[in-house]
């Protein structure tokens, strides 16, 4: 008692400051901290798995999310008690992540209501003084040292600041370290991290895409989950007899569990059970306490009020061939990001390499506005989006008709052949693209994809299975066309040379870490429609950078503004200070292979 007294106290001060407008002061437990028990219990013997979840779901509990929207990001965002974001829906219209979770207290894996905060706090303290020695100030002194690793910005290092306080505030040392844009992905892609800034927009509209990236098998898994040492580790069940499946496992891997779930749920054409499928699936994930949610994002961004035409996505793509500046087509100049790895729209896994590609590429379908200026997915390269012959075995057979007179951006004619060869390319082992199990419907998949060009103007697709998204895929980028001449040059994504495209928009040019130059594709099949004439798109993490460019009027569009500028902007710029609706989640992420007990 005396403990949980001490630990209220504590925390009442500080949501007190924090309330009175004292923003500097993280609401952890700075002033005070909880008292030590009196006596440890004898050690017992322990399942380090199950340790090591309940663990990280700790941590993730002393964590207040309303104060990092409120008092950090300041843009719109909603607390996170959940994986699969805010904006996807369950088949009855309800939010999927209001139905997530066990409690009936909650939605949700976390109780992110303000008033749930101190009981947060003291059922995190309880579940470490389980596992780690408390001195008399209540600190715990033999917690491994934490590195959070995150992308340079201020936005994220501010949040990661006030993580390392709220750790520090019960003795739990982490140090803060950040690097550029590429190499961060690629370190954290590669598992050299302990615990890492992590974020996830929605590639389309069905919560499986939030699901599927946790397979052993994905270039996203950058948890490691059945990857490494975890490969080996038989700690998890799986029983879907109830859901009419003879699917039982004890003590499985990863790769016999979670990865046999999310194919069930691919294969699974009744949607209200696909739906309990993915509930249980992000069970699953929720409970190794490596994913902890902490907002649902929105989409933030200053757009000149001098642009018109300008259209975003729920994915957090912006489009410009429809625009104007000041009822001009000349130029409009953007910064959306830092240097961008590759722009081979099957290697690309950035929201903003993807806004360049979808400005320069055109698939099957596209986003665009209809004639009520509502989002729709529509026709681009295809002359119409047919709907799928089911096959006596159940697999799902469309045939499409490419529109006649297409062509590259070089003037070469594209064909149907070109689709199927770069389906084929993406979805291969051989390439091992992060989005390549996006073709995991696709009949075949990986190597002998079921996608045939029986003639220039006819593709024709064979999926293993109904898919109710499958024309939002057509407009993801990885179902792109690359030309046949790139197959083999690596290097022609980086170069405008090389750089052959069939989009809105070609190449121009490339001063790397400084500017990338699209210019109107008249041979684009739909070029009479583009209105601007020329997108400079400026590479830059500099926040501050971004919103000097915006106000002197260099820059018409940023993606990123300071952080303390937010409170300021929304009042200065009330028409260009933008938060949009974007389907995704900010999180923390652990690298399950790192170890936490003492």
């Amino acid at each position: 008692m005396k403990k949980l007294i001490a630990l209220l106290l504590a925390l009442t001060m500080v949501l007190s400051l924090a309330a009175c407008g004292a923003k500097e002061e993280a609401p952890a437990a700075t002033e005070a901290a909880p008292a030590a028990p009196a006596e440890t219990e004898a050690a017992v013997e322990i399942d380090p798995v199950a340790a090591e979840a309940e663990i990280r779901y700790a941590l993730g509990l002393l964590l207040d999310r309303n104060y990092i929207v409120e008092e950090i990001t300041q843009a719109g965002q909603v607390p996170a008690s959940s994986f699969v974001a805010m904006g996807m829906m369950n088949p009855d219209g309800t939010q999927f992540y209001q139905t997530a979770g066990n409690s009936d207290e909650f939605d949700g894996y976390y109780n992110v209501a303000k008033e749930a905060f101190e009981a947060n706090y003291a059922e995190a303290y309880a579940i470490l003084s389980k596992y780690y020695e408390v001195d008399e100030n209540g600190m715990f002194t033999n917690f491994p040292s934490l590195t959070y690793l995150y992308n340079t910005s201020d936005s994220h290092k501010a949040i990661g600041e006030y993580m390392q306080s709220a750790l520090a505030a019960v003795g739990i040392n982490m140090q803060l370290e950040n690097q550029e844009w590429n190499t961060f992905l690629n370190t954290r892609k590669n598992g050299d991290f302990s615990i890492a800034r992590n974020g996830w927009v929605a590639d389309y509209t069905d919560p499986i895409c939030f699901l599927d990236m946790w397979t052993s098998g994905s270039g996203n898994n950058d948890v490691q989950y059945g990857k490494g040492a975890h490969a080996d580790v038989a700690a998890y069940s799986l029983d879907l007899t109830a859901q009419g499946y003879d699917i039982v496992v004890e003590n499985g891997t990863w790769a016999e569990t979670y990865d046999v779930l999310i194919s069930t749920i691919k294969s699974c054409t009744d949607n209200e059970m696909r739906y309990e499928l993915m509930h249980i699936a992000e069970d699953m994930l929720m409970d190794t306490g490596c994913i902890v949610p902490l907002y649902f994002y929105t989409d933030l961004y200053m757009i000149d009020d001098s642009v018109e035409g300008f259209f975003g996505n729920p994915l957090g793509y912006k489009y410009f061939s429809t625009t104007t500046v000041n009822g001009e087509g000349n130029s409009i100049s953007v910064c959306l990001a830092s240097e961008p790895d590759t722009l081979d729209p099957a290697l690309n896994s950035a929201v903003d390499g993807a806004t360049m590609t979808a400005n320069m590429f055109a698939g099957l379908a596209k986003w665009a506005l209809d004639e009520n200026g509502n989002l729709a997915i529509v026709a681009d390269c295809a002359a119409e989006l047919p709907e799928g012959v089911v096959n006596e075995d159940g697999t799902v057979t469309y045939t499409y008709t490419l529109k006649e007179g297409l062509k590259w951006s070089n003037g070469d004619a594209l064909t149907a052949a070109d689709f199927a060869n770069s389906w084929k390319r993406a979805a291969s082992s051989a390439l091992a693209a992060d989005y390549g199990y996006m073709f995991e419907q696709v009949k075949g998949y990986p190597d002998e994809l079921a996608v045939e060009a029986t003639d220039d103007l006819t593709l024709v697709v064979t999926l293993n299975n109904a898919v109710s998204y499958w024309n939002e895929l057509l407009a993801f980028p990885t179902y792109f066309p690359v030309h046949s001449s790139c197959f083999e040059n690596e290097a022609w994504a980086t170069d405008p040379s090389t750089y052959i495209s069939n989009g809105a928009y070609k190449m121009t040019g490339w001063e790397h870490n400084s500017v990338i130059t699209l210019t109107k594709n008249e041979n684009y099949h739909d070029a009479d429609a583009v209105t601007m004439n020329e997108v400079k798109c400026f590479l830059s993490d500099d926040s501050n950078n971004m919103l000097t460019n915006f106000k002197n009027g260099t820059w018409q569009l940023i993606d990123d503004v300071p952080t303390n500028e937010i409170a300021t902007l929304k009042v200065d710029y009330p028409t260009e200070f933008v938060i949009a609706g974007q389907i995704g989640t900010y999180y923390v992420c652990w690298n399950i292979n790192e170890p936490l007990l003492p």
